[in-house]
């Protein structure tokens, strides 16, 4: 009911916005709206959710259509094989074109930024200040995404309606400090006297608790420490040991910045994106065979959350569906999958490097990086997403099944956008205490723990499914209770990794943190390919399809509404080797 509340008030403000016929009112400002005039909780609540369509796209209202813009989450998590490139070519210059993030643009530059704005017009003078804190931390958010995007972007000048239509570019790194100032802007006011005023208005994220909101700004500070320790590893060092002597960082699943979405079907959709690409009618789109593979197969067991990140429609692709239906691949260089016939610079990288499915003994079914050929008739065999963080099916190996029927199965998209999560602060702690000098962590001791927590945290999944069936008309051979991971298989994987991090050389051990941490990613693609140019690992990561896909992306074209707009900016190269001002890894990377 709370995210249906939510979407019925934004659809109020945009109705009533769309009333307005007073020409002399938009004139003050056509990007937003007047504070004079606009209702604080409106404000609050199209903040949050324009905030998610930021990050995962915006769920139609007609819940027969699965036609959602997961722009920032494909192009990113696909970078960093986390997802699957949706491609009309083989080359990454193909993967990614100026009209691609208008939406984003326009949803941050045009609507968020300046109802933000709006509402701190509103309720800073009023001592509103646990509202006006936890603005100021989704914008300090939003512009260091930007900037990991594309890199100089507009800041203080932007947002300003017809005062200001060509806003100069703002150099990276002043955005970055920009963000770090909001934050500590907003720590003050969180932890001040009036930290625990809020205005009307549904708060998604933590339910107007401040102390949580201070701790997610904390933990924003660390994140860009981590992410500038490249370009100054002095000060990161000093502001880490520092966040870590005040405590008060996220290192608890009850703390985490998530996005819950419902299960209302339509009037309005308020389900997971992911839900509603994979189960309702429509194709779904492919998942990566590399990211599966590394769940499933690449420790030589799976991993525990496997079953519940994905789910398998059909578990008999090798050899069954080779066998009996060998049109629903395109492996492009062979028929069929073949264990034996993988592509030679697969087998540069790695011998057990995946091609063409994610795993033949379990039957994990999507796409290899960069494939972007035609679409055979394969949508029964696809895995799709699965109960965590979709609210999809959990996948107990007995039944496999279409779910392309109507959105009727799993936990019905009441799934979230993980933000920022409790395991991802003890992996970004982790790898700052193996790489960046001073730093005084233990690195074993917080990779341990992060692996802890991101399992807990998905496995709480299991309670959004009803006495452990939710379909009554599917029936089970078993009780879900029989299937969901035990206690003692999560600590034997745990162990496993830490065995093998107390016996690797300082190489491996950055290797094994950002492999653990790219999987505790699952669902946020950007915190993934940050990850992927600033470690430039994994290493042993699926190569494109075509041996010559041409330059890995490092930062993306400007949007082509903003390039083509303002006179002010210039387009980027076609070969997008420009780099974020974070990003000074050489040519040694092997992306």
């Amino acid at each position: 009911m709370n995210n249906l509340k939510s979407y019925l008030i934004a659809l109020g403000l945009i109705i009533t916005a769309a009333g307005c016929n007073d020409l002399d009112e938009l004139l003050v400002n056509p990007n937003g709206v007047d504070p004079s005039e606009a209702g604080a909780e409106f404000l609050y609540n199209n903040i949050q959710i324009k905030t998610a369509e930021v990050l995962a796209g915006a769920v139609q209202n007609d819940g027969t259509d699965n036609a959602t813009n997961f722009t920032l989450y494909d192009l990113t998590g696909g970078l960093s094989r986390m997802s699957n490139l949706d491609l009309t070519g083989f080359t990454y210059n193909a993967a990614h074109a100026p009209t691609d993030f208008n939406a984003l643009w326009t949803d941050v530059y045009a609507d968020l930024f300046p109802d933000i704005d709006a509402y701190l017009a509103i309720v800073e003078p009023l001592g509103l200040d646990g509202s006006a804190g936890s603005v100021k931390v989704i914008r300090a958010y939003m512009l260091m995404l930007l900037v990991d995007l594309f890199g100089d972007v507009p800041s203080a000048a932007a947002g300003q309606g017809t005062d200001n239509l060509n806003p100069m570019p703002t150099p990276g790194a002043e955005v970055y400090a920009q963000a770090v100032q909001l934050l500590m802007e907003a720590e003050a006011q969180l932890s001040g006297e009036n930290g625990g005023n809020f205005s009307d208005g549904f708060d998604n994220f933590y339910n107007e608790d401040e102390t949580k909101w201070l701790a997610l700004a904390k933990s924003l500070r660390l994140r860009a420490a981590v992410a500038t320790r490249l370009v100054n590893e002095g000060e990161s060092a000093s502001i880490i040991n520092g966040l870590l002597s005040e405590d008060g960082l996220i290192t608890e699943n009850n703390g985490n910045f998530e996005y819950q979405y419902g299960s209302n079907r339509a009037n309005p959709s308020s389900r997971h994106p992911f839900y509603v690409d994979s189960y309702e009618e429509n194709s779904p789109q492919y998942q990566s065979n590399w990211y599966m593979w590394l769940l499933s197969e690449s420790k030589g067991f799976p991993d525990p959350r496997t079953r519940y990140y994905f789910y398998r429609q059909e578990k008999d692709i090798f050899p069954g569906v080779v066998n009996s239906d060998p049109d629903a691949f395109d492996c492009i260089f062979t028929r069929v999958p073949t264990q034996d016939d993988i592509p030679p610079h697969y087998a540069a990288v790695s011998e057990d490097m995946p091609y063409c499915l994610g795993s033949y003994s379990q039957g994990y079914f999507g796409r290899d990086h960069l494939n972007g050929s035609g679409i055979p008739p394969d949508e029964q065999y696809r895995t799709v997403f699965g109960l965590y963080p979709a609210g999809g099916m959990y996948d107990d190996d007995v039944r496999f099944m279409d779910v392309l029927n109507g959105g009727e199965d799993g936990a019905q998209g009441a799934g979230i956008i993980p933000i920022w999560q409790a395991s991802w602060t003890h992996f970004q702690l982790a790898e700052a205490a193996l790489t960046i000098d001073g730093v005084n962590a233990d690195a074993a001791e917080l990779l341990r723990d992060g692996i802890a927590l991101s399992m807990d945290r998905v496995r709480s999944f299991e309670s959004l499914l009803d006495g452990g069936e939710v379909i009554a008309t599917r029936p089970r051979e078993v009780t879900l209770d029989e299937t969901f991971v035990p206690d003692s298989t999560v600590q034997q994987y745990i162990d496993f990794v830490m065995e093998n991090f107390d016996n690797a050389d300082d190489d491996g051990k950055l290797e094994i943190i950002a492999q653990e941490y790219m999987i505790a990613l699952w669902g946020n693609g950007q915190e993934a390919y940050n990850l992927y140019r600033r470690t430039c690992r994994p290493a042993q990561i699926q190569p494109a399809i075509d041996q010559n896909p041409g330059q890995f992306i490092r930062s993306f074209f400007y949007p082509a509404v903003h390039a083509n707009l303002n006179q002010n900016v210039t387009q980027k190269g076609d070969d997008l080797q420009e780099t974020v001002f974070w990003d000074t890894n050489g040519p040694g990377c092997t992306y």
